[in-house]
Parts: C-alpha cells; sequence; structure tokens
C-alpha cells in the first residue's frame, strides 16, 4: 500500500502533465487560428487590390467665378 505522501506526488505529478498537455493544444489552436487570419486576411486584400484595378476614378474640380 502507498504512502500518503507517495499519492499526494504523484497526483500533484499528474495534475502538472494534464495542464502542460492543455497549454500545449491551447497553443497549437491559437497558432492555428493566427495562420488562418493571416491567410484570410492576404486573400481580402488581393481581392481588394484587384477590385481597385478594375475601378476608374473620375475627378472633377469646380472653378468659383467671381
Amino acid at each position: 500500500m502507498k504512502k500518503f505522501e507517495d499519492q499526494v506526488k504523484e497526483a500533484k505529478a499528474q495534475k502538472l502533465q494534464y495542464r502542460i498537455v492543455r497549454d500545449v493544444i491551447f497553443i497549437i489552436l491559437g497558432v492555428v487560428f493566427l495562420i488562418l487570419s493571416i491567410l484570410t486576411a492576404q486573400k481580402d486584400k488581393d481581392k481588394e487590390v484587384k477590385d481597385n484595378k478594375n475601378k476608374t476614378t473620375i475627378t472633377t474640380t469646380i472653378k468659383k467665378t467671381k
């Protein structure tokens, strides 16, 4: 039969292991979402540049007469 101190040490080690695994999973998910957001932003920027090239702008000037 294990002593109480040994059981406490095991429980702490297991808790630490679960915490490390959880943190690693959250970091990986964060990196994945960051990459996805960068890619979608780049796609949106490329689309906007294409749209701007297709548009023509007309500028008019108004002269004030005395």
